[in-house]
C-alpha cells in the first residue's frame, strides 16, 4: 500500500504531503516586518507602532493568519460584505485563539481582521 501511495503522489505533490507549502515568521516590530530580509509581507495598514508581528502563510493558496500588538490601538478596517463576513480562518496555529469572534470582523484589503484583549488585533485572508 505504502509503495502505491508514493506511486501515486509526485513531484510538487509528495513535496507537499511532506512539507506542506507553510511558512511562519515573527517580527519584532514593524520595522523588521517592512525590512529586506522580511520574508512574507505585511499589509500597508498595519500600524506604525505593531509588535510582535506574527504572521503564516500557504504559499500555494495565498490563505494567511497574522496576530500583532499595538499599544495605541485604533480602528481598522471597516465592515465586511455581508456575503464574506463569517468566512473563518483558513488555517490555525498555537498563538491563534480557538473562538474567535469572527462576525465581529473588519475587513480591509482582502483581509478580516478581529481586535481582542485590549491590545491584540488578530487578521486573516480567507
Amino acid at each position: 500500500m505504502a509503495t502505491g501511495l508514493a506511486a501515486a503522489l509526485s513531484g510538487c505533490t509528495l513535496a507537499n504531503a511532506i512539507t506542506p507549502p507553510i511558512e511562519s515568521q515573527l517580527y519584532p516590530t514593524i520595522t523588521e516586518a517592512r525590512g529586506s530580509d522580511a520574508t512574507i509581507e505585511i499589509p500597508s495598514w498595519v500600524p506604525d507602532d505593531a509588535t510582535l508581528i506574527r504572521i503564516k502563510e500557504n504559499s500555494e493558496t495565498g490563505a494567511k493568519i497574522m496576530q500583532f500588538g499595538d499599544p495605541a490601538p485604533e480602528p481598522i478596517g471597516g465592515p465586511c460584505d455581508a456575503s464574506i463576513i463569517d468566512n473563518a480562518p483558513p488555517m490555525q496555529d498555537t498563538w491563534w485563539p480557538q473562538n474567535l469572534p469572527v462576525n465581529e470582523a473588519t475587513c480591509q484589503d482582502g483581509w478580516h481582521i478581529v481586535f481582542m484583549y485590549g491590545s491584540q488585533y488578530f487578521a486573516w485572508t480567507p
